[in-house]
């Protein structure tokens, strides 16, 4: 399989902001892409644009939530009239919710899934006519090893992220008609802000959390995702011992419950209990 050449690419990024977005951002202007930037937070979008185009890349800013399809579609439209193509749709925006199934609010459920699943689904869409249209394209999801392995007190964030999987690994191969791509992505433990937009019935998080766990850094992943890009990789775990328990627990119940033990003592170590 032919590489994937990003120089003069056209990269749009759900989730541009900070955090795996940003970075990433940052990957692909190293290898001579132009970003168009999104998100919601139009002041970090406007400070990432700024160390992209530092870096000698085009970078333009376009806000827009990925839970409203309509923003989708617009902002598509916005990097063809701003670029004149599209080459790269890659979808990152997320957030979790953390605590005991039984505690979690309905809406809460439902908010999980309007940006990690259907946020993803929208851009896709969004995309999709395109990518078909010009007869080639790629996806890359960001999804979290949450959506290989159970994980307790997370049990909304990771049926979001195993209904990615479910997804990716379907449609992966109705793609290829088209010669489109679809890259899956699937980071561990990452030193980030992710922390700050954590909502819980539960807990408070504290907001510097992510600095005291053990975790790769944003470019190293940034850097994993732009060489995925361009090999066509069409899945990577981004840890060893992630890629073990993503191939290994699914096939033992017993593994599965003993590690899943461990990580809620881990949990209850690292995240305060809410005041009553």
């Amino acid at each position: 399989m032919a590489g994937f050449e990003l120089k003069g690419k056209t990269v749009v990024i759900t989730g541009a902001s900070g955090g795996i977005g940003a970075e990433t951002a940052l990957a692909f202007a190293r290898r001579g892409a132009k970003l168009v930037l999104s998100g919601r937070n139009l002041e970090l979008l406007n400070k990432a644009s700024e160390l992209v185009r530092a870096a000698g890349a085009e970078a333009f800013v376009v806000p827009a939530d990925v839970a409203r399809f309509e923003e989708m579609k617009q902002l598509v439209e916005k990097a063809l009239e701003l670029t004149k193509r599209l080459d790269v749709m890659l979808l990152g925006a997320g957030f979790g919710v953390l605590g005991e199934a039984a505690n979690i609010p309905l809406e809460l459920w439902h908010k999980q899934f309007e940006v990690n699943f259907f946020g993803v689904l929208n851009g896709f869409y969004a995309a999709l006519p395109d990518f078909k249209k010009q007869g080639y394209g790629q996806f890359i999801i960001i999804n979290s090893l949450s959506g290989r392995i159970a994980m307790p007190l997370n049990s909304a964030y990771c049926a979001s992220k195993f209904a990615l999987w479910g997804f990716a690994d379907s449609v992966r191969l109705e793609l290829k008609e088209n010669k489109i791509d679809l890259i899956c992505v699937y980071p561990s433990f990452v030193k980030t802000k992710f922390q700050a937009n954590i909502l819980s019935p539960d807990y408070n998080v504290p907001p510097n959390l992510a600095w005291k766990m053990r975790g790769d850094s944003p470019k190293k992943i940034a850097e994993k995702i732009a060489r995925a890009s361009e090999k066509r990789k069409e899945e990577v775990i981004c840890t060893v011992s992630g890629n073990l328990g993503a191939r290994l627990l699914p096939m033992s119940h017993l593994l599965s419950k003993s590690f899943q033990k461990i990580l809620l003592a881990v949990a209850k170590k690292v995240i305060r209990a809410r005041e009553k």
